[in-house]
């Protein structure tokens, strides 16, 4: 009598230092990589779950597809790729590249979950210098989320924020470095 082994690699890290980790609710094997600490199995009954898939799902979220062209490409549910989102979102990490910025550029934007009603703000800081954003803030389009937002860009240098005239703008930003108008955020 022969064994057939088969060697496993983590999709993950590619690591080798692969184990068996139990089994999942439908039968299929788990396994567990010693090298990244990630579980995962060797065949997927759902593409969403493959971490190939997730990564695709990134990719065309950056070249702007939108969720729903995603879901229809890749085959998979809408709530996946709002998840794959969701976890992506929360690991990114904004470091600025220089530390003092002459101007920096403040708008906001919105989108709505579902439905219109349930609008969201995005409230960020761009700076054209560099062309990259600063900070983001995301929640009600009010006063306590430019707050939030300026609190994350304190620590940093700023000669002069550049705003529309949304009052909320004028209630947070000292008159001493706070330029308004459309003039000033047109690269924005």
């Amino acid at each position: 009598m022969s064994e057939i082994v088969v060697k496993v690699n983590c999709p993950h890290c590619l690591g080798t230092k692969v184990v068996k980790n139990g089994r999942k609710k439908n039968g299929t094997q788990n396994f567990l990589c010693k090298s990244c600490g990630k579980q995962f199995q060797s065949h997927y009954k759902y593409r969403g779950a493959k971490p190939a898939t997730k990564r695709l799902i990134i990719r065309m979220l950056l070249r702007n597809s939108g969720i729903r062209d995603i879901e229809v490409v890749l085959r998979v549910s809408r709530s996946t790729v709002l998840r794959t989102l969701r976890q992506a979102a929360s690991q990114v990490d904004i470091k600025p590249r220089l530390k003092h910025y002459r101007s920096v550029q403040i708008d906001e934007l919105w989108s709505y979950v579902g439905q219109k009603s349930q609008e969201r703000w995005i409230v960020y800081a761009y700076a054209p210098e560099t062309d990259e954003i600063l900070a983001y803030q995301i929640g009600e389009r009010n006063a306590t989320t430019i707050k939030q937002l300026y609190a994350q860009l304190k620590d940093l240098p700023i000669d002069r924020y550049c705003t529309d005239r949304y009052k909320a703008f004028v209630q947070v930003f000292s008159k001493e470095n706070h330029q308004i108008g459309k003039t000033y955020t047109k690269q924005i």
